[in-house]
């Protein structure tokens, strides 16, 4: 799929508008209920890249993934070569399928887009409830 096509099904699946960004943070979606915002430095203890990895694979029988990158570059890589996190850049992450979304942000935050995918952090993180990202935690 091409790098237009991929950021086209975002924008319609996710209400993202990238290339410029992604704001479940700040702005109402209308799939709110498919999306959780976990504080990056605990979601980074308990999911480091192999975790990531095998909850996708899991739970979407994935090995590959879409990886958009700040400003829009897009590129199909295999998931033990994604960067799960913010490093300078934000990234998200969805399969061909576009059935979730994984955002690392500059606000110190994860958001994860998808009920299968929630379920499975829950699964996988029992106290997932006690860092749910807040705007505080921040600035």
């Amino acid at each position: 799929m091409s790098e237009d096509l991929v950021l086209l099904e975002l924008n319609a699946r996710w209400n993202c508008d990238l290339p410029f960004g992604w704001v479940p943070i700040t702005a109402p979606a209308d799939n709110s209920e498919e999306l959780e915002i976990y504080d990056s430095e605990a979601f980074a203890e308990c999911f480091d890249n192999n975790a990531i990895n095998r909850l996708l694979e899991e739970t979407f029988g994935i090995s590959t993934a879409y990886e958009i990158v700040e400003g829009g570059a897009v590129a199909f890589t295999e998931l033990e070569k994604c960067v799960f996190g913010y490093n300078g850049l934000e990234h998200m992450y969805t399969d061909v399928s576009f059935q979730f979304l994984l955002y690392f942000s500059h606000e110190d935050s994860v958001t994860a887009g998808s009920k299968r995918l929630i379920e499975a952090i829950h699964r996988a993180w029992p106290d997932y409830k006690s860092h749910f990202w807040s705007p505080d935690s921040w600035l």
